[in-house]
């Protein structure tokens, strides 16, 4: 089975990438989808576009299973943890085996221990956000870079390493939540353990390829 991976597509939200989504979707080859999380951006106001309804028609036509992961921009979702609607499931984790490789896919924000957190505080981050976004249409990300570098610099960053100590049963653990593409390869108790990110389609467009029990990180351009 050929699984694409996607998530942070923060749909609503004014710099989502769109049109590369609908072009994903609709040029990648794949036999289940899984959204990791992120997909619509209740946490904001979300604003749908013409885009966003082409978006949401494609995925509902797809005649294949979709898992779709539970994040934290996806609150309004929150109740629906293995609920099943026509090909669609819900999930705060999505477990299974490929090619005798354990396979795990969340969405990474149960690893996140700072502000994030704190739900009420985030939606008073996030509407302040979405106010200068719609108002200047300034990416929030760049106006409110000094909040991200104090972020970084204070908070219990998502590592790497903890969270795979924390996944050593499975041989790969897929996540997205932090927009940060990439692979990795550790040995965790002498055993050999993937991390991949799906990264997202706000900066990077990026999404994740898993076949025969090997993941690949692509992008589109």
């Amino acid at each position: 089975m050929r699984r694409l991976i996607i998530s942070d597509l923060h749909i609503g939200s004014l710099f989502s990438r769109e049109e590369k989504i609908i072009k994903l979707l609709k040029s990648e080859k794949y036999d289940e989808l899984v959204l990791g999380g992120d997909i619509i951006d209740f946490i904001k106001i979300p604003k749908f576009t013409k885009k966003s309804a082409e978006i949401f028609s494609i995925i509902l036509k797809l005649n294949i299973p979709i898992k779709y992961i539970i994040g934290n921009h996806d609150i309004a979702f929150n109740e629906f943890d293995n609920i099943i609607i026509n090909n669609c499931t819900f999930l705060k984790r999505y477990e299974f085996e490929d090619n005798e490789k354990k396979i795990r896919i969340e969405h990474g924000d149960d690893y996140d221990n700072f502000i994030i957190k704190w739900e009420y505080i985030m939606n008073i981050i996030c509407l302040i956000a979405n106010f200068i976004e719609r108002f200047f249409y300034v990416d929030s990300d760049i106006c409110l870079n000094f909040w991200e570098k104090y972020r970084k610099k204070n908070r219990n960053k998502v590592d790497k390493i903890q969270i795979l100590e924390k996944n050593k049963d499975i041989d790969i653990f897929i996540m997205g939540h932090t927009h940060t593409p990439e692979i990795i390869n550790e040995h965790i108790d002498s055993k050999n353990i993937i991390y991949a990110n799906s990264g997202d389609w706000v900066q990077h467009s990026s999404y994740l390829i898993l076949e025969s029990g090997k993941v690949y990180l692509k992008y589109i351009i």
